[in-house]
């Protein structure tokens, strides 16, 4: 999450034209507990993106998501340009290059793939 809060500080600084928008889902967690954490996690801070509450996993079944965390990277027609199974490391210049690429219009496809984080990382940034 902390990541993900990262990511959002930096792409608040592109033009509004330009500004892809995160939607972080939770998965098979009740409303409370998911608060709960928000707010052990921001505190009193507006959340820099919105939280799905994917409850009953109608959300996680349509997009047939297998792997917990699941990225998906959208281009402004709304297809799908680049996704990930597993976590991803948000502040990876290699993240940032499959950005840059969505951002340019790349046709889907053309980003390198986003990079997971190594299994020793101890690093929470989903």
């Amino acid at each position: 999450m902390a990541g993900l809060d990262r990511l959002a500080g930096r792409l608040a600084e592109r033009p509004d034209a330009r500004r892809p928008v995160i939607l972080a889902v939770d998965v098979g967690e009740p409303a409370i507990r998911i608060r709960r954490f928000l707010a052990r996690a921001f505190g009193d801070e507006t959340l820099p993106f919105p939280v799905l509450v994917d409850d009953d996993r109608a959300a996680m079944k349509a997009w047939k998501v297998a792997v917990l965390p699941t990225s998906y990277l959208l281009g402004a027609d709304h297809t799908l340009r680049n996704e990930a199974a597993g976590p991803v490391d948000w502040d990876d210049a290699r993240t940032h290059a499959a950005l840059d690429a969505l951002f340019a219009d790349a046709p889907p496809g053309a980003a390198a793939p986003l990079p997971a984080l190594s299994d020793n990382s101890g690093s929470n940034q989903q």
